[in-house]
């Protein structure tokens, strides 16, 4: 064997921001193959090993690596501050997926005869009864209602409101759902119309109510490099974000009217130059935002200076952050060699 040398490899993570050199790609020395005409066959060479496919670092990904060449101290800097930007638990996240989320996929096990057994999907709409539990109103003409009826055991999957992509959460919930017991109903009706005013049909007769009763598992993915382990216990005990609702309000304000507030903000807390900022959504710990960066477009954390519980203290804490950011700007602006 001979080997196609390389240059050295120093591994990095994100917290020691140490450099990483592309891996060396062993080769195998190929050997002359007989074709089947008494000819030698071309030989041709399998990589026993293959190079990082980027060579670039992503900031998309908390635990990637810097490549060649000196890290940009901005982005260094940037990452450190990531890895430590409060944010809501995995459990308060999940909850607050299935708790502002409208639809969702719901998974059952096939009743029809030609495909028993089988997975079967629909698109639903759904609930949660204060506890973490989704609940459904289904017609008796849906295939998914027999599935129900036959075999309880169902998984629905929740995304984020502002699901743009596999960097944003998502959750599934595996478990077993049984009719609504006559008790409850009223009680669940009031919460699913509150959630759906128009849904006047679940008082149709051929409309069932179920409900997950038992949760087996909670898979919750919040984005690249964060798929943490999620006890059902974990889930059950977490209380959905309780400013979370005031996203689409707040951060479009912010988006229309506060353009190079939102950067200047950025450039203060998190130490990072952009070239565009938009604000996806919000939570009482921060705000997560899509930034613009030397052509590199990625998701960066926000913390606010002190939790936000309700929508008073949200625009309190904005303006606090603007106020410091316009403040330092103006300074620096006025001395030679100034940083935010």
């Amino acid at each position: 064997m001979a080997l196609v040398k390389g240059k050295s490899v120093i591994a990095a993570s994100v917290a020691s921001s140490r450099l990483m050199l592309p891996t060396p790609v062993i080769m195998a020395v190929p050997r002359a193959v007989p074709s089947t005409m008494g000819m030698v066959a071309r030989p041709s060479f399998r990589p026993l090993c293959q190079p990082p496919r980027s060579t670039t670092p992503s900031p998309a990904v908390p635990a990637q690596y810097i490549v060649g060449g000196d890290a940009d101290p901005e982005m260094s800097a940037f990452q450190k501050h990531q890895g430590s930007a409060l944010r809501p638990t995995a459990a308060e996240e999940a909850r607050t997926v299935l708790d502002q989320g409208k639809h969702g996929v719901l998974c059952t096990l096939s009743s029809n005869t030609d495909t028993q057994g089988f997975p079967a999907s629909s698109v639903v709409e759904y609930a949660c009864d204060g506890t973490g539990r989704p609940f459904f109103a289904t017609s008796s003409l849906s295939a998914h209602t027999a599935d129900m009826l036959a075999d309880g055991r169902i998984s629905l999957t929740v995304k984020s409101p502002n699901f743009q992509g596999m960097d944003c959460g998502r959750l599934t919930l595996q478990g077993t759902v049984s009719p609504v017991p006559e008790a409850d109903k009223a009680r669940l009706r009031e919460v699913y119309l509150k959630k759906y005013p128009s849904a006047f049909y679940v008082d149709f007769p051929d409309f069932k109510w179920f409900r997950m009763d038992k949760i087996m598992a909670a898979r919750f993915n919040g984005g690249f490099g964060r798929a943490p382990r999620l006890t059902v216990d974990e889930y059950l005990a977490a209380k959905p974000d309780p400013v979370y609702s005031f996203s689409a309000p707040v951060c479009g304000h912010m988006n229309a009217d506060h353009v190079e507030d939102n950067k200047a903000i950025i450039k203060h807390y998190v130490g990072l130059t952009v070239d565009a900022v938009r604000m996806i959504d919000l939570d009482r710990l921060g705000i997560n935002c899509s930034v613009t960066r030397k052509g590199q477009t990625f998701k960066l954390r926000l913390p606010f200076p002190h939790p936000a519980e309700d929508r008073k203290s949200i625009k309190d804490a904005i303006v606090e952050m603007t106020k410091k950011a316009r403040s330092i700007a103006a300074t620096n602006a006025r001395t030679p060699g100034g940083t935010l």
